[in-house]
């Protein structure tokens, strides 16, 4: 489970409003949205950042830029002070990160991407066409993904849900520890580790091997699967 090991959070504290953000350069290719609030990506040449909804959540917005990476967060604050809601155009994203309970929503990734969720939030990402697609879910979060990768490393640690009927993948490895879910589909190689709770279901005709302590399961629903030698 070394992928979700490795995930790292900025808080934010050192933004600014969005009226103070400088926004020329280099766009970024990373994103990090810490906190409650949902963000939409458009793919597009340069960086633009457009915010709505409730005007205390939008108040409270701060956004940070770290190299390629740019973070949305919230400044701190009491009460429920509602949702913001930030469309961003950016070039695809090689690395989405989401702390919180936040949504974001991306039109586009790039060739390689990493996906990675701490907490209950949720990332959709509804036109992958990737080489790679790795994810990382610590928590209780979601992500919801369709589309085509040649390969899939998904790594939960946790209660998450991989929800991704609609993503075919040529080859996956797939490490789940907890109850955490993961639905996909493939006809290629997919290797499964489970300890826990968790289950995977493979949609189509894949060679799973899978190795299992638990009462975890890995159903390949028109494949073969055999069991690893411990």
């Amino acid at each position: 489970m070394a992928g979700c090991s490795d995930m790292t959070f900025e808080s934010g504290s050192n933004g600014v409003p969005l009226a103070e953000f400088d926004t020329s350069g280099e766009a970024p290719t990373r994103f990090t949205l810490s906190g409650p609030d949902r963000v939409i990506l458009t793919r597009g040449d340069t960086l633009d950042i457009d915010v709505s909804g409730d005007s205390r959540a939008v108040d409270l917005l701060r956004f940070e830029r770290d190299g390629d990476n740019l973070t949305v967060a919230r400044a701190k604050s009491s009460g429920d002070n509602g949702t913001a809601i930030v469309r961003l155009t950016m070039p695809a994203p090689r690395n989405i990160t989401l702390a919180g309970s936040g949504e974001i929503e991306a039109s586009d990734l790039a060739a390689e991407t990493e996906l990675s969720i701490a907490g209950s939030g949720t990332i959709r990402a509804p036109r992958v066409a990737a080489q790679l697609l790795d994810v990382n879910i610590a928590g209780s979060g979601t992500l919801e993904a369709a589309g085509r990768a040649d390969r899939l490393d998904l790594n939960i640690a946790g209660s998450g849900d991989a929800n991704m009927s609609s993503l075919k993948v040529e080859a996956a490895e797939i490490n789940i520890m907890g109850s955490g879910d993961a639905r996909f589909a493939s006809d290629g190689q997919v290797d499964a580790n489970i300890m826990g709770s968790g289950d995977v279901t493979v949609i189509g005709r894949a060679r799973c091997k899978v190795s299992a302590m638990g009462s975890g399961t890995v159903t390949c629903e028109a494949g073969t699967e055999t069991r690893a030698e411990r």
